[in-house]
């Protein structure tokens, strides 16, 4: 599988200050890659790098296999973008605004961008200036969307929107990927990434500190099981598994720890009684934190 993003070595100063050190970061073509880390972490610097925005202080970058530079302007018309920080050309109304990007970007599917705007519940009358943040944000997601481009660089995408608008985007983005496009998707809202994500990307302090596809990353995550019995289990019964933590036993119940898989824990209970199991899933921000706190 050829690659729609490829960062090697990276480096970025701002003057004296090491923005990104040494990132390696390569994204699949027609997948989903989310990249996350906290404010500063260099997620923007590293996206405006693959836009051309800014120039690497060291290593290479290739985007849909080309060098993005600002005069390399072909390779953009490939490009959806949403910025974090949406900047757009407050005098004109909705419908102006699209008008003068969808020439730009040689549009000729109008029945396409009129979808976008009735799914995003646009008010393509008024003018940019008289939106909130939220109104304002769905116009930058029609923006990023309407001319099916090959790759699409989300930067809080759902941002300002309320819930209903923000599983809208969510389709929006899967349905890109489902007619070939690939995602590169920065979000701090945990939630929607596990909805879609097939890899995530962990970033802090300008280094990639895990890389691993999300199922991976769960199927390897702690995960805090209660088991109640019929009757009490040995005390010892778990203490030679290598993957459980007993957190605490009370009656005929056990909280534990499981690292991994399950499998073993099923194997031992099979031989007792057992009444119930409830099992808790790591989110998607426990995850980040574990990692996170122990780089």
């Amino acid at each position: 599988m050829t690659s729609a993003i490829k960062i090697e070595n990276l480096t970025k100063y701002y003057g004296k200050f090491k923005a990104l050190s040494s990132l390696n970061l390569e994204v699949d073509t027609n997948t989903i890659y989310a990249f996350i880390g906290p404010n500063g972490a260099g997620k923007t610097t590293t996206i405006r790098t693959l836009l051309g925005m800014l120039n690497p202080t060291e290593g290479t970058v290739s985007v849909l296999g080309q060098h993005p530079t600002q005069k390399n302007t072909g390779m953009f018309n490939k490009i959806g973008y949403l910025p974090g920080e949406l900047s757009m050309y407050d005098k004109l109304t909705g419908n102006e605004l699209l008008k003068f990007f969808g020439n730009l970007k040689n549009i000729t599917d109008w029945k396409y961008v009129n979808e976008l705007v009735e799914r995003l519940n646009c008010e393509p009358t008024k003018k940019i200036k008289t939106l909130s943040k939220g109104n304002k944000q769905k116009f930058g997601l029609v923006l990023a969307f309407m001319h099916k481009p090959e790759l699409l660089i989300l930067d809080e995408p759902t941002s300002g929107l309320d819930p209903f608008l923000q599983q809208t985007t969510i389709e929006l983005v899967q349905e890109s990927k489902n007619t070939g496009a690939t995602v590169f998707l920065s979000s701090h809202i945990f939630s929607e990434i596990d909805k879609v994500a097939e890899t995530v990307g962990f970033i802090k302090e300008g280094e990639l500190i895990v890389e691993e596809e999300l199922e991976v990353l769960k199927s390897n995550a702690v995960k805090t099981i209660e088991i109640e019995f019929k009757d009490a289990p040995p005390a010892t019964l778990f203490d030679s598994m290598g993957n459980v933590q007993k957190v605490e036993a009370e009656n005929n119940s056990i909280k534990l720890n499981v690292t991994g898989s399950l499998d073993s824990v099923i194997k031992e209970i099979s031989n007792y009684e057992v009444l119930n199991i409830i099992s808790e899933e790591p989110s998607l921000e426990d995850l980040f934190m574990n990692y996170y706190e122990s780089k």
